[in-house]
């Protein structure tokens, strides 16, 4: 009798964790026409904050210890490396050539991998500069040229970085040398948020961003990599929804419309998992269209699973995404069940976990693994010498499951997802 209680109790957590569920909110958000803000939003309170695109030229990412450094390829700001000389050719810029010189991007999966970066071999070399492992900076080696939205230029070098005290150094001048300025940005005031930005032409800090743990979802205009009909990828500047750092999500495609298996494909933590191309151009109408039978999954940064679903996008006219979403599995429900004496990892994990039991005081312990039907699929003794378990997830199927640890004492639960 006791077996079928316990089994009930695992079916019935697991069930409830994942069936906890609010009604469909529909919600939508507007950029404005051409575009013109950007929108950051929160599935707990909707519209976080909105600023206009076009006030910045560069942004800083505000990690003490990160070299990232991005352009506004959204309002079409172009960068390329000085490609006749190094730093000491600040005095004395020749432009010929600059046509065939390689145009940098931002990365449009990881944040921190800005246009600036691009050139980067690996450490200490992050692209724009050389990190000193004695002083901690990183020292600008490179000059760049900077294309204006308005079409004028800029020439450019980011002469260092002092991480300690997370503070920028860089020269800003016409290409000839007129209006040349040095500025130096302190970072540090900034760091609730992901990017402090500059504007290079009137020499200015914008602070236009809010703080990083408001959010979940950015909707914006940037340079996404679109593939032509021979699936030859270019760079184009797109309209989408990107996910915040440390924001999950994931696309499932085709599924129907109450389609809430959310664990079904793996959590994938980068900015356009979801991106643009949920919608087209419809030449018939010449209207946007969204793709049918499509849902995203989206963790967010407290780490509920909401069900994210586009249903329409208006276009340049307005700028405005009509989506729906649902909660589908709260944290805290989750963590009904979770013990903090012991720790998983990685979770999601598809090939080895890991369990910490260096909260765990006892010689013997052993360790069950069960379904969503509460069958027992795993279970090992093993002896707690080096206070972590270690077991194969290879041959499970991607999914929900219960992991277990019991002692003489007691039983400690988890869930893990194998992705």
């Amino acid at each position: 009798m006791k077996k079928y209680i316990f089994y009930f109790t695992v079916i019935s957590l697991l069930f409830f964790s994942l069936t906890t569920k609010a009604n469909p909110v529909k919600d939508s958000v507007s950029m404005g026409q051409g575009y013109a803000n950007d929108v950051w939003y929160s599935f707990e309170n909707g519209v976080v904050a909105s600023a206009e695109r076009n006030t910045w030229d560069i942004g800083f990412y505000t990690n003490t210890w990160s070299a990232g450094v991005i352009i506004n390829d959204g309002i079409g700001t172009e960068l390329v490396t000085y490609g006749n000389g190094d730093t000491s050719s600040w005095n004395a810029i020749d432009t010929t050539g600059m046509a065939g010189w390689k145009r940098l991007y931002n990365s449009d999966t990881i944040w921190e991998d800005g246009a600036f970066n691009r050139n980067a071999l690996g450490h200490p070399d992050y692209g724009w500069g050389i990190y000193n492992m004695v002083s901690h900076d990183v020292v600008g080696d490179s000059i760049y040229i900077v294309k204006l939205a308005n079409g004028s230029y800029k020439k450019l070098w980011i002469e260092r970085k002092n991480s300690t005290n997370n503070t920028f150094y860089f020269t800003v001048a016409n290409l000839d040398g007129t209006n040349q300025f040095s500025e130096t940005l302190d970072v540090s005031p900034y760091e609730e948020k992901l990017f402090v930005y500059y504007n290079l032409s009137i020499g200015m800090v914008i602070d236009r961003e809010p703080a990083k743990d408001s959010w979940d979802l950015m909707f914006s205009r940037y340079m996404g990599i679109v593939f032509d009909n021979d699936g030859n990828p270019s760079n184009y500047v797109v309209v989408g929804v990107l996910n915040n750092v440390g924001t999950g999500a994931n696309e499932n495609h085709p599924v129907s419309p109450d389609f809430v298996e959310w664990y079904a494909q793996p959590m994938e933590f980068y900015k356009t998992v979801i991106g643009s191309d949920w919608k087209y151009f419809d030449m018939n109408t010449f209207s946007y269209s969204v793709t049918d039978s499509l849902v995203y999954f989206v963790q967010s940064l407290k780490g509920d699973i909401y069900k994210f679903v586009p249903i329409s996008f208006s276009g340049m006219g307005e700028g405005k995404t009509v989506f729906s979403h649902e909660l589908i599995s709260m944290v805290n429900v989750s963590e009904n069940i979770a013990d903090a004496e012991i720790r998983i990892f990685p979770n999601p994990a598809s090939d080895q976990v890991n369990i910490d039991l260096t909260g765990l005081a006892t010689e013997k312990v052993t360790l069950e693994i069960y379904d969503l039907s509460g069958r027992l699929l795993l279970q090992q003794e093993q002896m707690n010498s080096a206070n972590t378990l270690k077991f194969s997830v290879q041959e499970f199927k991607k999914g929900l499951y219960l992991l277990q640890v019991r002692t003489a004492e007691k039983v400690y639960s988890q869930q893990l997802i194998v992705k």
